[in-house]
């Protein structure tokens, strides 16, 4: 090589970058890779933890407003809190609680949610279960309630498996419950007027009387179930003069006083002098009469109770009853009362009445139905039933103030309406057994019955209606037993389920076993029983040669409230 192409190649060989210096620019490229890379893979965590935590810092302002009272801004504060986080436990519980205390049907949802979170907590699943409970959701309740009883249950805990037992009918297991509950607090007024309650509620004296007992107990204390206590002991039936006379100082000595309170005591009044009965009505009506709407209103319903109709026609002008559709219905009432329908029939046709036509189509169908004109009040219900078409609370009204009125055909129309609506299904089907049963048709009773058992297939007293109606028209005897025996031996307390085991073992042609259903520690009050579940006990003692009790017991059935099936059990007595 010349000598001047090695000093032109020179200057290349100088400017190439020397070893160490390549190294160092790959490793700190390699690094920044590295560093992009954990960027990449941990922004989506990081993301997820911004989101929570700002989804708490929302849970917490909801928190804060609801505690304030701010229902709306706390309700949006939880809505935004899930939207950020969906199951974040905060964001679940608020808003389950919220929703709760406002009643709104998405609660049970939002606890449904938080009950499966591991930060569940046992006052969760308590407000959980007191919610299904009160909203009849007892299948769902009974899961969460047997979970709550196997670790050292609190008062609460009790309290709420008191509650269940009384709502599926079993009496017994509820006072059990509420003891306990007692027992655990013996100061909780609270779980001292729920025994209280429970045990006013049954047909032993001694239980009553024990009931009573415990409400004198809680009136000597201070607190929210005072003047509730005092209430109950005022509305108890067996009460001696001097427990009477107790009472009226307890209510007297409560304040502020209400338009409760005074009724109840005008009530205790009226037994304890009867023959000062108009005195006692003129003073109630000059301390109450000039008070509040809702007062004259209660006030109104009250002195009808009494059957005082014209004292509410005279306290209540015509003028005032128009200015609200609740007292003016009062006023109806107590025209109905002295039958005087023609005035009633003129009052409808005001052109100022703000009722919904389909209400004054009702009142009409009622008032031809007390005149006798038979076509214009099947008329009047029919058109009352069309106006109401399309609006369950209407329907509800129709239905209801029919079956008041003794309309069976119209209340069935009205029901049938209603049931269209998913969410009144339930209730539209019972209207229609009930209105079935006033008619006697049984096919119609089962046909209702599917549908109710259809509806809440977990109910067990939906389900022990169903075979009961399958086993009184002989439809699949053997399989109905199976379930009717299942059903008595969950609930050995209840007696309709225990009637309606008789009446499979009766169609299986065991009367042995039928007679068996009705041997229960606690005697059976057959005078406080339903006329069909009469009917069955006498058919079991037919079947057992027990004539003479099967005849006694025969005598206190009202035939005539027994449908063409039922009566049918009764045929062997009237072969002998």
């Amino acid at each position: 090589m010349s000598e001047a192409a090695s000093s032109a190649s020179l200057p290349r060989q100088e400017r190439r970058p020397p070893p160490s210096s390549r190294t160092r620019r790959a490793i700190i490229w390699s690094l920044i890779l590295v560093v992009l890379l954990t960027v990449a893979l941990g922004a989506k965590p990081v993301y997820h933890w911004l989101k929570a935590r700002r989804a708490e810092q929302f849970a917490a302002a909801g928190d804060a407003s609801a505690q304030a009272g701010k229902w709306d801004d706390a309700a949006q504060k939880y809505r935004a809190a899930l939207q950020l986080d969906p199951l974040g436990y905060r964001g679940l519980e608020g808003g389950a609680r919220l929703a709760t205390r406002l009643g709104r049907p998405e609660a049970v949802d939002l606890w449904e949610q938080v009950y499966k979170l591991p930060q569940c907590t046992t006052a969760d699943r308590q407000e959980y279960g007191e919610l299904l409970v009160k909203l009849d959701r007892l299948n769902v309740a009974e899961r969460i309630i047997e979970r709550l009883l196997k670790s050292d249950p609190d008062t609460r805990t009790l309290d709420l498996a008191a509650r269940y037992s009384h709502k599926m009918g079993d009496s017994a297991k509820a006072i059990e419950f509420a003891r306990l509950a007692v027992n655990r607090s013996p100061n909780d007024s609270a779980a001292r007027f729920q025994l209280a309650d429970l045990l006013a509620q049954t047909t032993d004296l001694a239980q009553r009387a024990e009931a009573r007992k415990l409400l004198w107990q809680i009136t000597g204390t201070e607190g929210i179930y005072k003047r509730p206590a005092i209430e109950a002991l005022a509305r108890a039936p067996e009460l001696s003069g001097d427990e009477r006379n107790r009472v009226l100082e307890a209510l007297d000595a409560l304040s502020p006083p209400n338009i409760t309170d005074a009724l109840l005591g005008a009530d205790l009044r009226i037994q304890l002098h009867p023959e000062d009965t108009d005195r006692i009505y003129d003073e109630t009506i000059a301390r109450w009469s000039r008070g509040e709407m809702a007062d004259s209103i209660q006030l109104a319903r009250w002195l009808n109770l009494h059957q005082q109709p014209e004292r509410v026609l005279t306290l209540f002008s015509l003028e005032r009853a128009l200015k609200n559709n609740e007292l003016f219905l009062t006023r109806l009432e107590a025209l109905g009362i002295l039958q005087r329908w023609n005035e009633i029939d003129e009052l409808l046709t005001r052109s100022d009445l703000s009722f919904d036509p389909s209400v004054v189509e009702s009142f009409r169908a009622r008032t031809a139905q007390e005149r006798n004109a038979t076509l214009d009040a099947e008329l009047h219900w029919n058109h009352a039933v069309a106006l109401a078409v399309g609006d369950p609370l209407k329907l509800r009204f129709v239905a209801n103030f029919a079956e008041r009125s003794h309309a069976t055909a119209a209340a069935l129309k009205a029901y049938e309406q209603l049931a269209k609506f998913p969410e009144h299904a339930a209730l539209a089907y019972r209207g229609i057994q009930r209105q079935s049963q006033q008619t006697g048709e049984v096919s119609a009773q089962l046909a209702a019955a599917e549908k109710i058992s259809a509806l809440a297939p977990d109910d067990p007293d939906a389900a022990d209606q169903l075979v009961y109606l399958n086993l009184l028209l002989e439809t699949d005897v053997e399989a109905n037993l199976v379930t009717a025996k299942k059903l008595a031996e969950k609930y050995p307390n209840r007696l309709s389920f225990r009637v309606t085991a008789a009446l499979g073992y009766l169609r299986h042609h065991d009367a042995g076993s039928a007679l068996a259903q009705f041997k229960a520690p606690a005697p059976i009050d057959w005078k406080r029983a339903q006329p069909a579940w009469r009917a069955v006990y006498a058919a079991v003692l037919l079947a057992n040669d027990r004539n003479d009790e099967a005849r006694e017991m025969i005598g206190t059935i009202p035939l005539d409230r027994l449908s063409p099936e039922e009566r049918a059990l009764l045929e062997p007595q009237e072969t002998k």
